[in-house]
């Protein structure tokens, strides 16, 4: 068996430079690369291993794939030779549209015989050395914005909001120093919870603010909330992804604990230095300002998604909808029930996109299930566990169980609904 190992940093090690690497330009080499590129830019394992059944089929190749958060393990079978089999090392990628887009698009035109293993391999390599779509500077303001938004969305006051956006613009910085700093990316829950619960209570106490504590210290910490990532693990198991869904799932679990811990910490010594929490009765907010904020945020998903600019009106239609329909579900389904209806929606949704304006289905999900995961609840359920109210977390936890379920069987059910096809193709 061979391995391929990758460094544990943002910008992967090269195939190229591993010795004795299967050529790129050959078909064996082409989708090796292909399969370590949809892997990196976030593509969940079940439709990995679909697309490079498709193009390995196309090009006359048998294949064996398995995807997992940390390695794709890929069994070629060649036409005119043994089997051979590879183990590739990755570090799970963050998501980036754009480039998930480009590499689907060599994926497909590889299927449809458009291009051969040597074209989709040479645009493989110019996809990767793309420069990044925006400067990090950027990055940082949109953590401060989805945070400050998300505090008004969980009916937060002005005080709320403008921690919550300090908050999130801390977090930000971290984590894009993080992006060079293996270590510091390991540790990066924690320590963002800490500074923030810290932050907040520090805060409310020094400013005599009168802000919410549970509001703001998770609308700060809302983008590292691993609950998209939950989804994709459940989903996973779902579509019998057993091992992938495991190890996802194992993963979201310890980002959980990490945060619940950093948070603890912060509590603690929050309290040594005579700072206390403050939780005043959540005052009534104007709808339309909850509106405005679903529809800020989602502007403000684009650049942390790495999507063009171009696309910011399908990432406000995704949130919008799903807000929508989750907000009028919830009143007379209920919770579970709300998030059911909003997954089949934004699943219907993305199927639509997908077929009639040639973009990843990805473009609709990611910003749909940000509105839609219980990320923030998890969050709750492990923070009552670590301060030892066992009945309110494990109620709590079964409740996260409860909506993830339904979110998976809310997509995997738009699934099922076919669609007329769409003769037109667009050329990469």
């Amino acid at each position: 068996m061979s391995q391929l190992s990758d460094t544990h940093i943002t910008e992967q090690r090269s195939l190229d430079a591993i010795p004795n690497a299967p050529v790129r330009t050959k078909p064996l080499g082409f989708l090796l690369r292909l399969a370590k590129a949809l892997h990196t830019y976030g593509l969940p394992a079940y439709e990995l291993e679909q697309t490079m059944n498709g193009c390995a089929e196309a090009m006359g190749y048998g294949i064996q794939c398995m995807s997992l958060p940390t390695s794709i393990s890929i069994t070629i079978l060649p036409p005119d030779s043994e089997p051979k089999t590879y183990l590739i090392r990755v570090s799970p990628g963050e998501v980036n549209i754009e480039r998930l887009r480009k590499t689907t698009q060599v994926a497909r035109h590889v299927i449809n015989g458009e291009i051969n293993a040597e074209e989709g391999a040479n645009y493989l390599k110019e996809i990767a050395k793309r420069p990044p779509d925006y400067p990090n500077w950027v990055i940082v303001i949109a953590f401060a914005v989805v945070s400050a938004c998300i505090a008004r969305i969980f009916s937060g006051g002005y005080n709320d909001m403008s921690v919550s956006a300090l908050i999130g613009l801390i977090v930000g910085l971290i984590a894009v120093a993080s992006k060079t700093r293996p270590m510091l990316d390991h540790l990066l829950p924690a320590i963002c919870a800490f500074i923030a619960t810290f932050l907040a209570l520090a805060v409310n106490d020094w400013f005599d603010a009168e802000i919410t504590t549970s509001v703001v210290v998770i609308s700060g910490l809302i983008i590292l909330l691993p609950g998209l990532s939950l989804t994709i693990a459940l989903a996973e198991l779902a579509t019998q992804n057993l091992v992938s869904g495991t190890a996802r799932l194992s993963g979201t679990m310890i980002v959980f604990i990490q945060l619940a811990f950093g948070s603890a910490l912060g509590v603690e010594l929050s309290q040594r230095m005579g700072f206390a929490a403050s939780d005043p009765v959540v005052a009534q907010v104007q709808p339309w300002s909850i509106w405005l904020a679903a529809a800020i945020a989602s502007l403000a998903l684009v650049p942390l998604f790495s999507a063009r600019k171009k696309d910011f009106g399908w990432f406000l239609l995704a949130a919008l909808s799903a807000f929508t329909t989750v907000y009028f579900a919830s009143q007379s389904l209920g919770a579970s029930l709300g998030a059911f209806v909003g997954a089949i929606t934004v699943g219907l949704m993305a199927k639509l996109v997908t077929r009639f304006f040639d973009i990843p289905g990805a473009m609709i999900i990611m910003p749909g299930f940000i509105i839609l995961v219980p990320g923030a609840v998890g969050y709750r359920s492990i923070l009552a566990l670590v301060e030892h109210d066992v009945v309110a977390g494990l109620s709590t936890a079964f409740e996260v169980a409860i909506i993830g379920i339904s979110l998976v069987a809310g997509f995997l059910l738009s699934s099922l609904v076919p669609l007329p096809k769409d003769i037109s193709k667009d050329e990469y």
